[in-house]
């Protein structure tokens, strides 16, 4: 009796995997609520144009036609020209911002800190632990941040958020590893700083 109780429990357990397997093999990475057809063409146009730059490495031919396009953006924010060697995973979603013709709503910075100081002047800042990202959304970062508390620290990272599948975010990140890449990482995760929540309703 107790054996086959035992069998029955460990074939519940194999389902629920199977059936946790299957929807994060299958079911795609999008939006956690709805939101119109045409704002969701902006949220999707802003990830299409990071994407293009997917694996692209720092130093190579692509990396610098990512800094041109910041470079060659007027007025260049604080008058500064972002050179190969510094940071930049800012400058990476301001000039996909700039590409997708998207630059009226999301500020353009070489800077994580001062990028999210425009976003506060806009009002469209979001640091609330239990914000739910839509894909278009960019997300910040603090590394340094690794206790449970206020994450209120200095940002070190940004990116452009691709969808969720709960209990997970899929962001496009440029200087990830010196490179163009996709990370997953939590809902909720310490590390996480807030989020830049640009009004794609505007573009409908």
């Amino acid at each position: 009796m107790k054996q086959r109780k035992w069998i029955i429990q460990l074939a519940l357990w194999l389902l629920l995997i199977g059936a946790v397997a299957i929807h994060y093999l299958y079911e795609p990475w999008g939006f956690y609520w709805k939101v119109s057809s045409e704002e969701s063409d902006s949220r999707i146009h802003i990830i299409q144009t990071a994407e293009q730059w997917l694996g692209i490495r720092e130093y190579s031919k692509a990396h610098q036609e990512i800094l041109d396009i910041y470079n060659c953006y007027e007025p260049l924010p604080q008058g500064y020209t972002v050179q190969c060697t510094d940071s930049w995973c800012a400058a990476f979603v301001s000039a996909a911002a700039i590409k997708a013709e998207l630059s009226d709503l999301i500020p353009v910075e070489c800077s994580c800190e001062r990028q999210i100081q425009l976003w506060q002047k806009m009002g469209r800042w979001q640091e609330d632990d239990a914000t739910i990202p839509l894909p278009g959304d960019l997300i910040y970062y603090n590394w340094d941040h690794k206790r449970p508390g206020e994450n209120d620290g200095w940002s070190d990272h940004v990116g452009i958020v691709v969808g969720t599948k709960w209990p997970f975010v899929k962001v496009i990140e440029g200087n990830y590893d010196d490179q163009v890449k996709y990370r997953v990482i939590l809902l909720g995760d310490l590390r996480i700083r807030g989020y830049g929540t640009p009004d794609y309703s505007k573009t409908a």
